[in-house]
């Protein structure tokens, strides 16, 4: 509560001149969906009021567009393989000014440090930076993570500065059946922003989902899935990432009576993605060229967001809310030519316009996390039997098949489109394999590796023989994580990921180059699809269908429980 005798309020009653005033511009009101001429006056940080104000600066818009600053409901900052000050200048270039991130991926690989570092690199920075603790880690009991958060783990950092709330409930069986040690977590964010993670889960399942008190879903992906869930309460996060693109089937299910229960969120987006389209904004530019008028589209990105989270001083345009303001040229390309932070300038023409703080050395969790021991060729050599499971890839899906591969097959893998796919424990340096075979990779000769696989984050490596396996993960261990590509044991391309294995400290421009050889050189080696590093990734996550691969060994994920690798 501010002192009504203090200089804001001065300010706002115009008796004393603003710290700022943009002038003759056309205002986003998110709340009656119109274009205003009028001016906005900005004191400390607040927009004070719209109105005929006097300011120690004044910026004449000259026509242009003054929007609030997008907002990403849910993401993560892992995700992006980019330092968070380095993701922090990108999203502000392209007019995103808050984010609401879930550091599951770090969790699991440095548990409270991890969570601990991502939310102080995030407070350094000119964002909205709202943490949510992560709920399942691990996110099965079939692999071996890099920590297990239980809800008194949680409990210790609830009340630090930026923990918002808990992050995305995807364990929906742990939920529905009572699991108590999930249910101790979902009551301790009682009285918080619970976000959830459903992908499919309907009708009576969904009822006992919800009595968990969470509030919203990203992995909604048809429209009818979409209204079940609003009738039921649930605000719809229309998620349009690198690997899942929902906008355009989502679009469907909105309407001019339930258009509030909808907002925009990335979940994960990639470097080359974030060069070539952007962020929140491209997702703007892509509703409206698909038939959303342009003010709604920004409510989506904004107000709507907002809203949904129970955060009323971010989203829109308005007295006593922060002064994230964005000018735009247009309603078409929604390209920001200055982003505002908090009434100052940071962002300007496509550039950030704050630096990157990477002088601090790196926790010892967070630097050094690939522990890799006892690793040999040996340890890549399938067991013998007549038959064995494969994991069979769904094109431009993370859901896989399961199948199967007669010994004569496997004796010839490139021949019958299979690789040899592993995991190989990274945490603990326990020696420990999970060893499987995939098809439809596409690989000809050598092998492919990388330390990100969701969730856990093991090394998982495919390739054709033993050796060339070996030299990848000892690429990765000498770069104390990261991506390789490696052809007769010689490394091909690759990024180092030495912040916990997932994220780089080099500029984006510099990953997304880094990221563009290295698919090229899978490419060469015959893996198909455009981001197969991304398609590894999700190949060691238990909790999407049908069959996926842990350090443990295979796992039926519609049964939820191990199986063999051999058939007979």
């Amino acid at each position: 509560m501010i002192d009504p005798g203090n200089t804001l309020l001065a300010m706002a009653r115009g008796d004393i001149p603003a710290d700022l005033v943009f002038k003759n511009g056309r205002v986003v009101d998110v709340f009656s969906g119109k274009l205003v001429e009028t001016d906005v006056a900005v004191g400390q940080g607040i927009i004070l009021g719209m109105g005929s104000y006097r300011g120690h600066e004044e910026i004449d818009l000259a026509g242009s567009i003054l929007s609030p600053g997008f907002i990403d409901g849910h993401c993560h900052v892992e995700s992006c393989m980019l330092a968070v000050g380095e993701f922090a200048r990108c999203l502000s270039a392209l007019g995103t000014t808050t984010v609401f991130a879930d550091p599951h991926e770090i969790a699991n690989v440095a548990g409270l440090d991890g969570i601990r570092y991502l939310l102080a690199e995030g407070s350094q920075y000119p964002w909205n930076f709202y943490l949510m603790l992560p709920s399942c880690v691990p996110s099965s009991p079939w692999e071996t993570a890099g920590a297990v958060l239980e809800a008194k783990d949680l409990e210790k950092l609830i009340n630090e500065q930026g923990v918002f709330g808990l992050g995305e409930v995807m364990n929906c069986p742990g939920v529905i059946q009572g699991d108590a040690n999930l249910w101790q977590k979902l009551k301790l964010f009682s009285n918080r922003f619970i976000d959830g993670h459903a992908p499919g889960v309907t009708g009576k399942d969904l009822n006992a989902y919800l009595q968990g008190g969470i509030c919203a879903d990203h992995e909604v992906t048809t429209p009818e899935e979409a209204l079940e869930k609003v009738r039921a309460g649930m605000y719809v996060m229309i998620r349009e990432g690198s690997a899942a693109r929902n906008l355009t089937a989502l679009l469907k299910a909105v309407d001019a009576k339930n258009f509030n229960r909808f907002f925009f969120a990335t979940d994960d987006r990639h470097p080359g993605d974030l060069i070539a389209r952007g962020h929140i904004n491209w997702m703007l530019m892509e509703a409206t060229r698909l038939g959303v008028d342009p003010i709604d589209a920004i409510r989506l990105a904004t107000i709507n967001t907002a809203t949904a989270m129970g955060v009323n001083n971010i989203g829109a345009i308005a007295p006593g809310r922060k002064a994230d303001l964005l000018v735009l040229e247009d309603l078409v390309q929604f390209k920001p030519a200055r982003v505002y932070k908090d009434g100052k300038l940071v962002a300007k023409d496509g550039q950030a316009l704050f630096a990157f703080q990477d002088e601090k050395p790196l926790p010892k969790k967070i630097a050094h996390s690939v522990h890799i021991k006892g690793l040999s060729r040996e340890k890549f050599i399938l067991p013998p039997a007549n038959s064995y499971r494969v994991i069979q890839l769904i094109p431009g899906q993370i859901i896989t098949a399961e199948g199967k591969a007669t010994a004569q097959q496997v004796a010839d893998l490139a021949a019958n489109d299979l690789a040899l796919l592993a995991v190989v424990e990274r945490h603990h340096g326990s020696g420990r394999v999970g060893l499987g075979l995939i098809q439809g990779l596409g690989l000809k000769q050598g092998a492919i590796a990388a330390s990100v696989s969701h969730d856990s984050h093991h090394v998982i490596v495919a390739g054709l023989n033993p050796e060339d396996m070996v030299a990848a993960v000892e690429a990765i261990i000498e770069m104390q994580g990261g991506l390789a590509v490696v052809a007769q044991e010689k490394v091909l391309a690759s990024l180092a990921l030495p912040i916990a294995g997932l994220m780089s400290p080099e500029p984006l421009e510099t990953v997304a180059a880094k990221v563009e050889a290295l698919e090229a050189a899978a490419q060469e080696l015959g893996v198909r699809g455009d981001s197969p590093f991304m398609t590894l990734s999700f190949m060691a996550l238990p909790v999407i269908p049908a069959l996926k691969l842990t350090d443990k060994g295979l796992v039926d994920v519609v049964q939820f429980r191990p199986v063999p690798l051999e058939l007979e």
